[in-house]
């Protein structure tokens, strides 16, 4: 047995030892903070005392955290999807406008697993995830990091509406229980609800996305700076729309402009796209996803030249989902930020 002292009096020594507190029966001649072992025999010497405030606190928290991540992937390999690992340096990459990339002297960090993973399914693999992390220069507050952990995965001819009731399902799993009480929010996760972006652009804000004036929308929000019609709507989205979001079910947006497609298909003037939220909070981002390389090289100026060559040779219909992991942890645990406890 093995601890580092909490405290001692004449009597005894308090230890800490895999997260529980053990009473030896001996005042040990070593100081608080130190590592000892049940013969008070100095393991290691203590000089930094600032993590013993909170040291039971930060060990729970990532207790909880890999005890979390363990529980993800025993939900999937339950339902006999296989896990992948794949890699994160990148020479080449699919340049989406809307993602801010990490450019090393060697190459380019994964932004996600996803095109990694496509090409996988085009070798017949059918049911996929993978949990890691991935990397974007995104601003850093309390829900976004440049480094972030993310869950994908993907299933051969499952429709998003199946990936998203599997992603609530995930979440019962993980919660335990069928409602979450995140800050003033009670959500039922016994109902999704389904909400094409044009109709709570009209609900909420009174705007046809197909046809408003830019200058008028412009002066209405008080948006500075742009004259791009979905910068403009992304605006209006985060004032307007996202704090109606997930309030007492978790809400499924779906149809956004062809814009925002990234790598979902495209049909009838709308992407294939369907982000989740609770509690306000985007959760995932789900594709049906595109499958003909002619329309991944029409959209994108900068490819990986390997993923089309994958398309090319053939993946089936598919639908997959990305999910920010850390800001699920939070709204499953109450928390306030997706940062990990500071040392």
């Amino acid at each position: 047995m093995f601890g580092r002292i909490l405290n001692k009096n004449q009597k005894s020594t308090t230890i800490f030892e895999n997260g529980n507190s053990t009473k030896l029966n001996f005042k040990s001649k070593y100081d608080i903070g130190d590592i000892i072992n049940s013969s008070d025999e100095l393991l290691s010497k203590c000089t930094n005392h600032a993590p013993l405030k909170k040291l039971q606190e930060t060990f729970e928290y990532y207790n909880k955290k890999i005890e979390f991540v363990e529980k993800i992937k025993e939900f999937f390999k339950k339902r006999g999807y296989r896990e992948v690992i794949t890699k994160k340096l990148k020479k080449e990459i699919i340049k989406e406008p809307n993602i801010s990339y990490i450019k090393t002297p060697y190459g380019y960090l994964a932004s996600s697993p996803e095109i990694e993973i496509k090409k996988l399914l085009c070798l017949g693999f059918d049911k996929l995830f993978e949990l890691c992390y991935a990397y974007r220069d995104d601003f850093e507050d309390n829900l976004h990091k440049k480094e972030f952990l993310i869950l994908e995965w993907y299933r051969v001819l499952a429709t998003p509406y199946d990936i998203n009731e599997e992603f609530v399902e995930l979440i019962k799993y993980l919660n335990g229980k069928d409602t979450i009480q995140y800050k003033d929010y009670n959500v039922n996760l016994n109902k999704i609800e389904y909400k094409s972006y044009r109709e709570l652009f009209e609900t909420h804000a009174s705007l046809d996305i197909e046809d408003f004036d830019i200058e008028k929308a412009k002066n209405t929000y008080n948006i500075d700076g742009t004259n791009d019609k979905n910068e403009i709507l992304d605006a209006i989205f985060s004032l307007k729309i996202q704090r109606h979001l997930g309030v007492n079910h978790p809400t499924v947006v779906y149809d956004f402009p062809k814009e925002r497609a990234a790598l979902s298909k495209i049909e009838n003037g709308y992407a294939k796209r369907y982000e989740l939220y609770i509690a306000t909070m985007e959760l995932s981002n789900c594709y049906l996803e595109e499958t003909d390389p002619r329309d991944i090289k029409n959209r994108f100026k900068e490819i990986d030249s390997e993923f089309v060559k994958a398309l090319e040779f053939g993946m089936p219909p598919t639908s997959g989902i990305a999910v920010g992991v850390d800001r699920l942890f939070m709204l499953l645990n109450n928390l306030n930020s997706i940062d990990e406890p500071k040392w």
